[in-house]
């Protein structure tokens, strides 16, 4: 841990990491959220890349398009390996043309970092695991620009747009600029979280798991390293995924999929009405279908909210159309829920 957790230890002394590495504000109830929320999302790290060649390597090597990336544009993004299942997912900024941050789930930095350094050494580009430097901090509501605007003096302007000052990183995750995302240094961070907690509320990192949840983004973590390739998470209809950029590790399973396969399990959201038991099901766990014994699909996220259960999984489609889909220690069933963007109606 940096700085800017010790900090928040500080001010927030009955503050704690969940399992799951979410930032808990207390012990009691998460707080209502307001016109401007901030909360420390302890759940990401990152990952630097920095040289000439930091775009161009990454560029064959992840799914996304790096001659897009720049800036003042961000990208949804994964590296996938030579089967086409997903090592990592992120969301990738640049603090200049020569300095890459990559945005992902902690629990996979490390190794996402280690693998990316066997081939990194054949460029003008160095990659390291910079989670103990940098710190996420997400700001959310319909004030969130205009703290912005008065604490940082910028903002981006439309979904998947950043602004940077060459330190700082600030990503739109929304159309309406009411998410965003602000990656800096960790004595950065402290600085501005003092700014904004005057006119802000504190909430738990949950929260902004709710709302990829709600916005139907799934993500990696190590609990789900090489169990979906791009498209069961729907990385395709997100922008996540360039099927014109030239090839890249595990470009031929994912093309070929796009092209010729038929995909037979995708990313569903779904709620479940909570039982007396607190809900403890891990990233992966596997769900069925009425009383099948093979598993139909896997749980992405799931976040307990409001009485209930919100989350994310990979499942097949067959099993949507029986509506019978549980745990396996569960006689509750889930319920579906639409996604805020179509799902193709075939394949």
């Amino acid at each position: 841990m940096n700085t800017f957790w010790e900090s928040l230890t500080v001010q927030y002394p009955e503050s704690s990491l969940s399992t799951g590495r979410y930032w808990k504000v207390a012990s009691s109830p998460s707080t209502e959220l307001s016109d401007c929320n901030i909360s420390a999302l302890s759940q990401y790290g990152f990952l630097a890349i920095e040289g000439p060649d930091s775009s161009k390597f990454l560029q064959g090597q992840t799914t996304c398009d790096w001659r897009k990336i720049d800036t003042e544009s961000a990208a949804l993004g994964s590296y996938c390996n030579i089967k086409g299942r997903m090592v990592m997912s992120f969301i990738a900024g640049m603090r200049s043309s020569d300095d890459v941050l990559l945005r992902l789930h902690a629990d996979t930095a490390e190794s996402a970092c280690a693998t990316l350094a066997k081939y990194i050494v054949f460029s003008k580009a160095k990659i390291r695991d910079a989670t103990s430097e940098y710190v996420a901090i997400g700001i959310s509501g319909k004030n969130a620009r205009s703290q912005l605007i008065q604490h940082i003096g910028m903002t981006p302007t439309a979904l998947m747009k950043q602004v940077t000052d060459g330190q700082t990183v600030l990503v739109q995750l929304d159309d309406e600029g009411e998410r965003f995302e602000c990656w800096t240094l960790a004595e950065s961070a402290i600085e501005l979280w003092a700014k904004l907690s005057t006119n802000a509320t504190a909430i738990d990192s949950t929260h902004w798991e709710a709302q990829n949840i709600a916005a139907g983004l799934g993500e990696i973590c190590a609990a789900t390293q090489d169990t979906f390739i791009p498209q069961m998470l729907n990385y395709q209809l997100i922008g996540g995924v360039s099927f014109n950029k030239g090839c890249y590790t595990g470009q031929e399973v994912v093309a070929r999929m796009q092209y010729r396969g038929k995909l037979k399990r995708r990313l569903y959201r779904a709620t479940l009405a909570q039982s007396d038991r607190t809900f403890s099901h891990a990233p992966g766990t596997d769900l069925y279908s009425g009383d099948q014994t093979q598993s139909i699909g896997n749980l992405v996220s799931a976040i307990e909210n409001n009485g209930k259960v919100e989350l994310l999984a990979v499942l097949t489609e067959d099993s949507i159309a029986a509506n019978n889909i549980h745990f396996a220690d569960e006689s509750i069933c889930l319920t579906i829920l639409d996604l805020p963007y179509a799902l193709p109606s075939a394949e």
